[in-house]
């Protein structure tokens, strides 16, 4: 790793360039016009040779290899879990920066940018880039406790197919066309039918769950409140959508206004909106209805799931390149 390089314009390489979150990422690095040196992206022998364009240039999508990490400064993970436990199975040696998004449980610095102590950051080590959910939970939630002290807070996320990557958006098409002709579903990335219909998800709900529960913890420490979290299949392409009810002295016009001038908060009350449709391509949070209970409120809050996670992920490599360390 060069520090020069690393502070002025770092190689990059993009592990999973082809998923969901990968493509989502290189758009965001184009569109910010994040300084990049040299552009590595990297997939399975099943993509390798695929030709991508990134900045004007094309791209020949490599295999991921060891070898592939050479002089590159900050390896940012996008691939799916499986793809993740595969690599750290096989031994290979991770790059000096790595930034994990794929939500595979591999333990390192969980940072949320605007929250977590830039301090914690390094020019090495390894990131573990929040789950988009635990993003929209945690900022929600620090920017009204930091104001009016949340008491407590249950949460009901409603995930998208896109979560579980390309496969999973796959599946909820097919199902779709299945059934509107008169067809028999598939089911092998989900355990029932998800085209009209919403799934428990068991064991994928209580891992996500535990996830973000985790991760909470690791970026707010213990005296933070807990929130309850409930996961949910949702039969939607893109979006996480969730019904966050909090424990909070403040008047529902109080909370609206507090989140109205928070940065990476939009309030639109136009009707029908927020929605998962409608917040696609959207790196901010979404609220909506705000329902006073007779303990507290309701909020509908909407973020488009691929977005928060890149925005996060670049967000913490800038970081990184402004350390004092640096420069």
């Amino acid at each position: 790793m060069d520090s020069e390089r690393l502070r002025r314009a770092p190689n990059i390489a993009i592990v999973g360039s082809t998923s969901l979150l990968g493509k989502e990422l290189q758009e965001m690095l184009e569109a910010r016009g994040f300084p990049v040196g040299r552009m590595t992206l990297l997939e399975t022998e099943e993509y390798a040779g695929l030709l991508q364009e990134f900045s004007g240039e094309i791209q020949i999508t490599q295999v991921i290899s060891p070898s592939a990490f050479e002089q590159i400064d900050i390896a940012f993970f996008t691939c799916g879990p499986e793809i993740m436990q595969s690599y750290v199975a096989s031994g290979a040696k991770f790059p000096d920066l790595t930034i994990d998004l794929t939500q595979a449980g591999r333990e390192g610095t969980v940072y949320l940018d605007g929250i977590s102590d830039p301090r914690i950051l390094r020019p090495t080590g390894y990131l573990v880039n929040p789950h988009p959910a635990t993003i929209v939970i945690g900022r929600v939630l620090s920017h009204l406790h930091n104001k009016f002290a949340v008491h407590s807070a249950a949460v009901t996320v409603f995930e998208p197919a896109s979560q579980r990557g390309n496969a999973g958006m796959d599946e909820l098409q097919e199902q779709t066309v299945s059934l509107l002709n008169f067809q028999q579903v598939e089911k092998k990335i989900f355990k029932g039918q998800l085209a009209f219909n919403i799934l428990p998800e068991n064991e994928a709900s209580a891992q996500t769950e535990r996830r973000i529960m985790e991760q909470v913890d690791a970026i707010f420490g213990k005296t933070f409140p807990k929130p309850t979290v409930t996961a949910v299949q949702a039969p939607v392409f893109h979006s996480h959508a969730f019904s966050m009810f909090i424990d909070v002295l403040a008047s529902a016009e109080e909370i609206s206004a507090l989140l109205a001038r928070g940065a990476g908060f939009s309030t639109d009350a136009r009707p029908g909106e927020p929605s998962p449709v409608g917040v696609v391509g959207s790196d901010k949070i979404h609220i909506g209805r705000i329902r006073p209970g007779s303990q507290g409120h309701v909020l509908w809050i909407v973020a488009d799931n691929l977005r928060i996670a890149a925005t996060n992920a670049i967000q913490t490599a800038e970081q990184i390149m402004l350390a004092p360390s640096l420069n």
